[in-house]
């Protein structure tokens, strides 16, 4: 059965257990109990992640979550720093430029960012938790454009545009594409979900609100209209 990656973020309470999967075109990852350890557990290659916890483990105490979120992380950097590597050098190469230095990490809210100057580009980690190729790809393309055009002018977003319709043909987008891949990525909660659980600030929070202990439930969803007049869902952390 395929991960109901919206069924978990709601009813996500600040624990990472096997309940939690990522199933991606780029990522998967899956976390099992198993019987002869008693420690955590890594199976891994490019693109393809296996957690194994013991099986007596109480994942829901605090010292263990503790350690998942420290394994995790270290596991999904690994991931993360391949995964936007090869596809950095795949559409770098695609457009001419040389190759590019990339680094991955959790910081705050930022996606992406890069410095043109030292030919570097750094990407958030937990995104490959929640993008499929195309809006990775357009992340990608989105910090390479300004390798063209320093800022955020009409000649940058040509330029994007121009990069991103090099790998992808453009018929296939009905609106104004940008608009349209923020609006489809999917399921972009949970990145929001792990972007927290990973601070050591995130988690102890958790434990420390009435979310673990009542299981209440994380995040909360917002219909809206946006100015087309379609309705589009943002999420926001309870607490």
């Amino acid at each position: 059965m395929a991960f109901d990656s919206e069924k978990w973020a709601l009813s996500f309470y600040g624990v990472i257990d096997e309940r939690f999967a990522v199933e991606t075109d780029l990522f998967n990852l899956h976390i099992y109990r198993k019987q002869s350890i008693t420690k955590l557990q890594a199976e891994r290659s490019v693109g393809k992640l296996d957690i194994f916890i013991p099986k007596n483990w109480d994942i829901e105490e605090y010292g263990n979550q503790e350690k998942m979120r420290k394994f995790m992380s270290k596991e999904i950097e690994w991931q993360a720093s391949n995964i936007y590597q090869q596809r950095t050098n795949l559409i770098a190469s695609h457009i001419g430029l040389p190759d590019i230095k990339v680094s991955v990490g959790n910081k705050g809210t930022k996606n992406g960012s890069c410095s043109y100057s030292e030919n570097h580009v750094y990407f958030n980690m937990w995104t490959i938790c929640s993008y499929q190729s195309k809006y990775m790809d357009h992340l990608i393309s989105h910090e390479l454009a300004h390798f063209y055009v320093h800022n955020h002018s009409e000649k940058f977003w040509n330029k994007l545009e121009d990069i991103y319709f090099s790998l992808y043909n453009r018929y296939e987008f009905k609106e104004d594409f940008g608009l349209q891949i923020i609006r489809e990525r999917d399921p972009y909660e949970i990145y929001i979900l792990l972007r927290s659980w990973a601070r050591p600030s995130g988690l102890k929070a958790f434990y420390d609100s009435d979310h673990i202990k009542d299981k209440k439930p994380i995040l909360r969803p917002i219909y809206i209209k946006d100015k087309s007049g379609k309705v589009v869902i943002r999420w926001f952390l309870t607490r």
